[in-house]
């Protein structure tokens, strides 16, 4: 069976960092991985957009057909709406509250809208908020919001804890890596279900 991940955000986020140490880890954990990325407008707040498959069989596509995520994980609160119906009948949605103003908005040509907490919590998956960006910036350092997300995410995902640790060991350098071991923890005790192996 593959396990589907959606990932998403805005540029400067580090979505793709945080896809490469997912991958890497499912690698490490001896399954096949296939991972992919749309990242268009990402320099200029854009959405940016990873798709990570695995299975103990071979994995043919990197894209996740539509419906198909069994998690979809989200660093801002409107790319999460975006993204929500990527997620299968019965998966996880897991996002961060964090609201970042697209350029339409900042322009003033349109609204930010008020309930997208509203509309996340009618889709069929099961929705979990992540404090991803006031855990990392409590940590004192904000831009590990994405690997207080990846802890959290790693929680639904048959991926053990050391080959996450291993995966960031590879990914970051060390200066930057106690923190981000951290942040994973931190994550990790965020959402603290015990589903992931």
């Amino acid at each position: 069976m593959t396990t589907n991940v959606l990932m998403t955000g805005v540029g400067g986020q580090g979505i793709l960092t945080a896809s490469a140490v997912l991958s890497d880890a499912a690698l490490l954990a001896g399954y096949d991985v296939k991972k992919s990325e749309v990242h268009g407008m990402s320099q200029r707040g854009g959405s940016v957009e990873s798709h990570v498959r695995f299975s103990a069989e071979q994995v043919h596509s990197p894209l996740i057909a539509w419906g198909g995520a069994d998690v979809v994980m989200a660093l801002e609160l409107l790319e999460g709406l975006r993204s929500a119906y990527w997620c299968r009948p019965g998966g996880v949605i897991l996002f961060d509250e964090r609201r970042i103003l697209p350029s339409t908005v900042v322009a003033g040509g349109l609204q930010y809208p008020a309930d997208c907490l509203e509309r996340l919590a009618r889709h069929a998956g099961t929705t979990v908020v992540v404090r991803a960006f006031t855990i990392a910036r409590e940590l004192g350092e904000p831009r590990a919001a994405n690997v207080v997300m990846l802890g959290a995410l790693s929680e639904f995902l048959p991926v053990a804890e050391e080959a996450y640790r291993e995966a960031l060991g590879n990914s970051m350098k060390s200066k930057a890596l106690d923190i981000n071991l951290r942040a994973f923890d931190l994550g990790r005790a965020e959402t603290g279900t015990g589903a992931g192996e």
